[in-house]
């Protein structure tokens, strides 16, 4: 059968059909994928406590940290750090410069879609035994 014997209702019909279901093609979403380093907010709990109290971070390139023990990290207690990430595992260590400059150390699960989960924190170098935390990346 050759193109010139077919109806030009036909070609129409086919033409018209070929593009309607192409634009039908629904679109990809992709969704956001943040970097470890900027400004995480969550909550933290003291033992086997479920985390209600605030606390935040600046993490900065070349593995610097800024800890606060507030939701607010430009009006909390500050602590100054140092952090590592290996796979999808935050670990850092800091040191508050008030309160007799207690280090505490944490460890947490991270994702590139902005979350820090199965947290814990502890005393000196170990991130374990003092509580829980989670946090979630503000930008």
């Amino acid at each position: 059968m050759k193109f010139s014997k077919i109806p030009g209702q036909l070609l129409l019909a086919a033409v018209s059909m070929m593009m309607f279901f192409s634009s039908c093609k629904k679109d990809e979403v992709i969704p956001p994928v943040y970097p470890v380093e900027g400004l995480w907010v969550g909550k933290y709990g003291s033992g086997t406590s479920t985390p209600t109290s605030g606390y935040s971070m600046v993490v900065e390139a070349g593995g610097k940290i800024t800890v606060a023990d507030g939701d607010n990290i430009t009006t909390s207690s500050k602590a100054t750090g140092t952090w590592v990430l290996t796979g999808n595992v935050f670990t850092a260590t800091y040191t508050y410069t008030t309160a007799g400059g207690s280090t505490f150390s944490i460890k947490a699960d991270w994702s590139n879609s902005g979350t820090m989960t199965n947290g814990t924190y502890g005393s000196g170098s170990s991130p374990t035994g003092a509580g829980t935390w989670f946090m979630n990346r503000v930008n």
